[in-house]
């Protein structure tokens, strides 16, 4: 018989076992982060990210061709909805608390999305069936918080059989008002010659309920030419101004020019 919590607790373990490189790099759409004004048409940011404080670079490619534009530098980043973007790391919220970063990585005051690793008495974890996500034969695991779905943001994990590595999961949380949240996917895959795992698509949904109307938020795409650089230069890191010190969002309003 399937015992879906020892499941989980097996994903645990593999996560934590994966491999943090100290750089890593990827390509999205300029239109669908933070950075769009910043940006002329079909442009494309090139982020690298050093793992160790979660600190990032960016650099505006232009679609026509032409030297690269530095957006930001030494900011911190994060998905759709403010949720954490792999092991990079979230500036903590006041009514939040942040949990524990996983072993794998450096300890520092900031969420990351290693809530994969909160202890399994959190949820009540059932198994919702077996789904091949790209080529994957996965185990669907349903989790509900037992207590403060806040903290405890995670709703499902796809778990590669074979590995017992995560290949999808959902989030869930608040998103700018009070009765609104986000849910978000992320998938993973290895990449490299390394064969690291790294999120490689991300994609969120907000519903938003007025008095006489309803809006829906959506944003999806792929991370290309994920890398990850053996070296980069130090003062990618070096933040500029207040803006960069109090972070950044991929779907934030933008900071001033330079930070």
């Amino acid at each position: 018989m399937i015992d879906p919590t020892a499941i989980f607790l097996q994903a645990q373990r593999a996560w934590i076992a994966r491999v943090v490189p100290p750089y890593e790099s990827f390509k999205i759409e300029c239109a669908q982060t933070f950075l769009a004004a910043k940006c002329g048409a079909g442009d494309v940011v090139a982020f690298t990210v050093r793992t160790s404080d979660g600190r990032a670079f960016a650099q505006a490619i232009p679609a026509e061709g032409g030297t690269p534009r530095v957006l930001l530098r030494g900011a911190f980043i994060t998905g759709p909805a403010g949720t954490p973007l792999g092991f990079y790391r979230v500036l903590p919220s006041a009514a939040v608390p942040p949990p524990p970063p996983p072993p794998n990585l450096v300890p520092d005051p900031l969420a990351t999305i290693a809530t994969v690793t909160a202890n399994s008495h959190a949820y009540d974890v059932s198994l919702g069936g077996e789904e091949t996500i790209d080529g994957r034969l996965c185990y669907h695991l349903r989790l509900q918080p037992r207590t403060a779905p806040e903290r405890y943001p995670l709703r499902d994990l796809w778990v590669e059989e074979s590995s017992s590595q995560v290949v999808a999961l959902t989030y869930e949380r608040p998103y700018d008002e009070r009765d609104t949240w986000a849910s978000v996917r992320y998938r993973f895959a290895p990449r490299g010659p390394n064969r690291i795992w790294a999120i490689v698509h991300v994609e969120a949904e907000a519903v938003s309920h007025g008095v006489f109307s309803e809006k829906t938020e959506r944003v999806s795409d792929d991370l290309r030419d994920i890398g990850f650089p053996a070296t980069a230069p130090a003062w990618y890191f070096q933040p500029e101004g207040d803006c960069s010190q109090a972070g950044a969002s991929l779907n934030a309003t933008p900071c001033p020019a330079g930070g």
